[in-house]
């Protein structure tokens, strides 16, 4: 054999040998049994198993494993091991853009099956599995892992060995009655509580609303559910009696207004009546004025005016330190039938000293012999004398005077 020929066998003999190593060396390193491995970015990865913001793909795989061990545990202990015993299977969607609908469904058979069922208030013994911790129990338990660990005499920090027994007394839950006009947002605000956290306690979704009078389980203490709500109520007592009280005030206003308005119809009224008797007593004194006129002849006199009558005597309180000297040095006596007038009357009418007048409803004729003060006007003062008591009886008329 040539030595060319000897030296091109060796050396594809060689590529050979390299290539099956090759081979051989993908196989050990991938599931793929054609030995090629398919790369696949962190985004991507993220975006077809949906992990949410802040978790890895290690933490979100160990999670659902912990999930899956904690579910083929609790199976174990409950059921007795079967060819027919199902298993748990945890499938990831391949590169092809396959929805990971499956994950889900595995991920919310095991929520489910993870919500224990209990008494709120009656102890209950639990058996520690695979992944349990005390924080664990007391969420799945509605407590806290101050009191399981201050229940069974351990520390806070303790770890727990599995198949170890220890007790929990679940707490009640705080429920809350659904009132008209409530959503889960206002309740929410108004116990400051998450939303989020109400919908997951109670399953509530969009196509599930609430209801008036439905219960609601809410993520805070009882007391504080009670004090908010004995809150609302004093204030709609406060507001109701404010409301109240203006109602109150209302009326009573109205009723006042409806009473004064009745007390001023009635004086009104009243007022009218009096100046419709008066009116009548002032025709009737006029008619015995005239009737006395056509009797006494006093046809003589041509004019006649309304004038104010008053009376006054001959006291020193009624005129001045002469009382028996009127004006114009007249000198007068108890018995004269004699007047005064206002200054007035003596400029517009001329009825001065020496006119005789007749008075409407008194007999005879006066003599003007006095004056009265400038300050009176339309107004005469008729002399009664010294008889004060009489001058009193008169007080203050109108009469028709004649002159």
């Amino acid at each position: 054999m040539r030595p060319k020929k000897k030296i091109f066998l060796a050396l594809a003999l060689l590529v050979l040998i390299g290539s099956i190593l090759l081979s051989l060396r993908r196989s050990k390193t991938t599931d793929n049994p054609s030995g090629e491995i398919k790369h696949l970015s962190q985004r991507v990865v993220q975006e077809k198993l949906r992990i949410k913001d802040g978790l890895t793909i290690e933490e979100f795989i160990d999670q659902h494993i912990l999930v899956g061990n904690r579910r083929n545990s609790r199976i174990k202990k409950q059921h007795t091991p079967s060819d027919t015993q199902p298993k748990m299977m945890i499938t990831f969607p391949s590169e092809d853009g396959a929805s990971p609908s499956e994950l889900e469904e595995v991920i919310e058979q095991v929520d489910a099956e993870e919500q224990p069922v209990y008494e709120p208030g009656v102890e209950l013994t639990y058996e520690v599995t695979w992944g349990d911790r005390l924080d664990v129990l007391a969420k799945r338990y509605n407590t806290t892992a101050y009191k399981v660990a201050l229940h069974n005499h351990l520390p806070e920090d303790a770890i727990l060995k599995i198949g170890q027994k220890i007790q929990i007394l679940p707490d009640q839950p705080s429920m809350y009655r659904v009132r008209p006009g409530d959503n889960l947002s206002t309740i929410a605000r108004r116990f400051e509580v998450d939303r989020q956290e109400i919908e997951r306690l109670n399953r509530l979704d969009a196509s599930r609303p609430i209801w008036i009078g439905q219960k609601l389980i809410l993520p805070t203490e009882q007391k504080k559910i009670d004090t908010t709500l004995a809150e609302i109520e004093k204030k709609k007592r406060e507001e109701a009696e404010r409301k109240r009280r203006y109602q109150h005030q209302l009326f009573t206003r109205i009723e006042e207004q409806k009473r004064q308005r009745k007390i001023a119809a009635a004086k009104a009224l009243a007022e009218k009546k009096a100046k419709a008797k008066a009116a009548r007593e002032r025709r009737s004194r006029l008619t015995r004025a005239q009737r006395v006129f056509k009797v006494t002849g006093s046809s003589k006199f041509k004019h006649k005016m309304r004038v104010v009558a008053t009376a006054y005597t001959s006291h020193r309180n009624q005129t001045d330190s002469t009382p028996f000297l009127a004006a114009w040095n007249n000198h007068i006596r108890p018995g004269m039938k004699i007047i005064a007038v206002s200054p007035d009357l003596i400029r517009r009418y001329g009825i001065t000293n020496g006119v005789r007048v007749k008075i409407g409803g008194l007999p005879g004729t006066y003599v003007v012999r006095d004056k009265m003060n400038p300050r009176l006007h339309n107004h005469i003062d008729i002399y009664m004398g010294t008889n004060r008591r009489r001058a009193l009886r008169w007080g203050r008329r109108r009469v028709v005077i004649y002159w």
